[in-house]
């Protein structure tokens, strides 16, 4: 998987801080000329010329056809090359793991899928072992891989008890050093960042956040999470976990605890629906026909929406956000009939003092956490931060 040993003609590693902001600027406003480039960074034409030529010809940029205007000569507009870059990324849920290929522009070339009762690293590399040279052997020889980034929820080993993991199995994940073993296995660079913040960069980057720059972000997987987005930044806070909003305090119900990840998590529907013997247990809701889930369904969607919208009134108190993204490991039809249901529930809310949200919804579903690492290690070398938000990472260098 590392660049082939034996191309020395393709250029690898970090780019220059000037190759960086160029190659941001084709990628948030290409197609796009090199002068209009060069203007854009206060650089003359000469060096944008020069800048886009070099970066052409180290397979980073594609030309379009002439742009014939009235006067002058054509412009020729630039855009990133799909596949003069690719990248790994990883999601690792609490019922499911997912890597996936991304290339340049965000496509994915590929991706692959791992269901377990609860995760253990043993299986999360077993995935990675067995699916990055497949997923990477369909590439042309000497494709250049920036490297691996990883979605993990914060403090793996916590919560786990709800979906009936071993405390012992569990506790290994405290003195995992995940990048390290899968720079060991993969051979690449590797990022780690909070599953629910990178979640929240892939819908700012590939989905609805794409129009918006502030808001917050609520994810409903098998625990709810979120992140936030300010100024058009990803606000990752001190320690990389801002946006946690599983453990907004909210209002008890009969013997559930006092977060909202008590209240609000796909684990309580699978909970219901395994003791109605409609799944069995350890079952993956995204292979199941939901539709048959009748009246179980409904009380969970209306139990969700109610906590789920005085989460959103307390974080615009303290944010401000115009926008609550609301997306999660849910059928299409699903999470439109739970986004209908929080905002007709903040209607009704009392919002003195406050300007209400408008609630958004979420467009990548479970692959948001997969797609946002994925693009973690292209926004570290190759890109420039404002391209795209940037997460407090952990990194380790190949082996």
């Amino acid at each position: 998987m590392p660049d082939d040993p034996d191309r020395p003609d393709i250029p690898t590693g970090p780019r220059s801080a000037t190759e960086r902001a160029f190659l941001s600027v084709v990628q948030r406003q290409g197609p796009i000329a090199a002068g209009e480039v060069a203007r854009a960074l206060g650089l003359s034409a000469q060096a944008g010329s020069v800048l886009s030529r070099a970066l052409e010809t180290d397979g980073f940029l594609l030309r379009g056809a002439p742009v014939r205007g009235r006067v002058g000569k054509p412009s020729i507009p630039l855009a990133l090359a799909p596949d003069g870059l690719f990248s790994l990324g990883l999601r690792i849920g609490r019922r499911r793991a997912d890597l996936v290929l991304m290339d340049f522009t965000g496509g994915v070339r590929g991706a692959e899928a791992l269901s377990y009762a609860w995760p253990t690293p043993q299986r999360v590399e077993a995935l990675v072992r067995d699916a990055a040279p497949r997923l990477t052997g369909r590439l042309a020889d000497g494709a250049r891989i920036a490297g691996l980034g990883i979605a993990a929820p914060f403090e793996l080993w916590t919560w786990l008890e709800q979906l009936g993991a071993p405390k012992a199995e569990m506790e290994v994940w405290r003195d995992t050093d995940l990048a390290a073993r899968m720079a060991a296995i993969t051979g690449l660079a590797v990022t780690v960042g909070n599953d629910g913040t990178l979640a929240c960069c892939g819908e700012q980057v590939f989905g609805r956040g794409r129009d918006l720059s502030n808001f917050a972000y609520f994810f409903v997987g098998a625990f709810v999470g979120g992140g936030v987005v300010l100024d058009g930044r990803l606000f990752e806070g001190a320690n990389g976990n801002a946006g946690a909003f599983g453990s907004l305090p909210v209002e008890r119900e009969g013997r559930r605890g006092h977060q909202l990840i008590d209240h609000a998590s796909l684990y309580l529907l699978e909970r219901q629906l395994v003791e109605a013997g409609r799944i069995g247990r350890g079952d993956d809701l995204a292979t199941a026909e939901w539709d048959g889930f009748g009246g179980i369904l409904d009380d969970w969607l209306d139990r969700t929406a109610r906590h789920l919208a005085s989460a959103a009134i307390a974080v615009t108190a303290v944010l401000a956000v115009p926008a609550v993204v609301l997306d999660g490991s849910l059928p299409p039809a699903i999470r439109t009939r739970l986004v209908e249901r929080v905002a007709r529930r903040m209607r009704g809310m009392e919002t003195r003092g406050l300007t209400p949200p408008e609630i958004v919804e979420g467009s990548l579903g479970r692959m948001a956490g997969a797609l946002g690492s994925a693009y973690q290690p292209i926004v570290r070398d190759y890109l420039t931060p404002e391209a795209s938000s940037r997460p407090a990472i952990q990194r380790s260098a190949a082996r």
